[in-house]
């Protein structure tokens, strides 16, 4: 007898993808794209409701073009959508679009709270984090890449993501090019905070002054200590040296100033085990790049992870610390589900804006991907807990019933359609295909 479990499981699914349909359908779509300059007046001939469940419905195509986008538009709007039409609305305001799409469609979701454990003191927990893929030298001026110490140009595509783990919530996500590193990305978290939040963010957002002002803005914040930045008593202000004031086994957990801003947090070293100690220590000293060749001090407290933080020690215990900041790892997780499963890396280069288009509709995707995965977890549909690399892999490669579904089709409709309208060759003077090729009569030789 066939398990009712897989229909459960479908079921799911088809229930938040029409949870995802009437959430566009309450979002005040044409106040967003007049927000971001998208759409200057009313619109006549794509309602943007349309209009962005069709490039949601895009989002899996391996190699966008303006065609299939202007054909798409059409079968969603039920009359004639051009190319060119669309080609008119490409650039910066429709990215801009999109962008606050994603946030505010899912902004607006109600996923059950998970407040348990750890986090149980804090309102939101928000991770932030950024990606890097490489992109065609053409693309330099608009997305300028690393130089590496090598002559020509590079280009680089970056993108920035916060979500909030508690919420299952996107709530911001931009484009730029490799040269806007994560420290001058670090303060973009400052005009998302509420009083209550907890920011777990890498190194690569370490910057004293930000953790300065969201303790100001009454929030809390979690990240890797920096071995560069100066220590100082937080009673006497004097320098501390925290090489000597470890002890191997041994845990440290103090309130401390940091820099020269001279920034309260509380420092917590945890030792890890000696064969993590070792392997670090190695991958350190055959490390290529002469400017961070380690001293003995960096060499010593390798033997540690340490954390700053300013979430107390009556809320958090030290050896807390390290289990929490691993959650940080469930962003490492969403940009592999999204490049590996979900085609982030096929993108159409050609232009800055065919790119800039073709990121943001796949991350449409991606982003209702992950929703899709917590909803089926909290609603308890699965007896075991859901993968989201496995998931994205299942709906990746069955995106064009994701696709049938948001439009409101059946897969065999939307088959049919496909066949209709792309399977034949174009009719051109300028080359024959192989068809005409093959059939042509041989000349006569006189």
């Amino acid at each position: 007898m066939t398990s009712p479990f897989p229909r459960t499981l479908r079921q799911s699914l088809q229930d938040n993808l029409h949870q995802l349909q009437s959430q566009l359908q309450h979002t005040n779509l044409d106040a967003l794209a007049r927000q971001t300059r998208f759409q200057q007046r009313s619109a006549r001939k794509a309602p943007m409701l349309q209009l962005v469940l069709a490039l949601v419905a895009l989002a899996a195509e391996t190699a966008l073009s303006l065609e299939r986008v202007a054909a798409v538009i059409s079968l969603a709007i039920g009359t004639s959508y051009s190319k060119q039409a669309f080609h008119q609305r490409l650039g910066l305001p429709l990215e801009r679009f999109l962008a606050e799409v994603a946030a505010s469609l899912l902004h607006q979701l109600s996923l059950p709270t998970q407040n348990q454990g750890w986090f149980k003191s804090f309102r939101r927990v928000l991770l932030h984090d950024s990606t890097v893929e490489p992109l065609p030298r053409h693309l330099a001026s608009a997305f300028a890449g690393p130089a590496n110490g090598r002559p020509g140009r590079y280009a680089a595509l970056k993108l920035q993501f916060v979500c909030d783990l508690l919420h299952s919530q996107v709530l911001h996500v931009s484009l730029s090019g490799f040269t806007r590193n994560d420290q001058a990305a670090s303060p973009d978290i400052l005009h998302l905070l509420q009083p209550g939040d907890l920011i777990i963010r890498d190194l690569g957002y370490f910057v004293l002054k930000v953790f300065q002002q969201i303790s100001l803005r009454g929030a809390f914040f979690l990240s890797r200590y920096r071995h560069d930045v100066l220590i100082f008593d937080a009673q006497s202000g004097q320098p501390l040296d925290l090489a000597k004031l470890l002890r191997p086994g041994q845990v440290w957990d103090r309130q401390v100033l940091l820099g020269k801003e001279k920034v309260p947090v509380r420092l917590v070293a945890q030792p890890v085990s000696q064969a993590l100690a070792d392997r670090r220590r190695r991958q350190a000293k055959s490390n290529r790049d002469r400017r961070l060749n380690p001293g003995k001090r960096k060499l010593y407290l390798l033997g540690w992870n340490i954390f700053v933080t300013n979430v107390p020690s009556s809320i958090w215990p030290a050896k807390a610390l390290q289990p929490i900041y691993r959650l940080r790892w469930r962003i490492e997780i969403i940009f592999k589900a999204w490049k590996s499963h979900l085609g982030l890396r096929q993108l159409n280069c050609r232009t800055a804006d065919l790119l800039g288009l073709s990121v943001m509709t796949k991350l449409l995707f991606c982003i209702a991907v992950y929703r899709l995965c917590d909803a089926i977890e909290w609603m308890g549909a699965a007896p075991r807990h859901v993968s989201l690399l496995r998931l994205a892999r299942i709906l990746g490669q069955c995106a064009c019933w994701f696709a049938a579904a948001l439009l409101g089709l059946s897969t065999a409709r939307w088959l049919e359609w496909h066949l209709r309208h792309h399977l034949f060759y174009e009719i051109r003077k300028d080359r024959q295909n192989f068809y005409e090729l093959l059939s042509q009569q041989p000349l006569r030789l006189t």
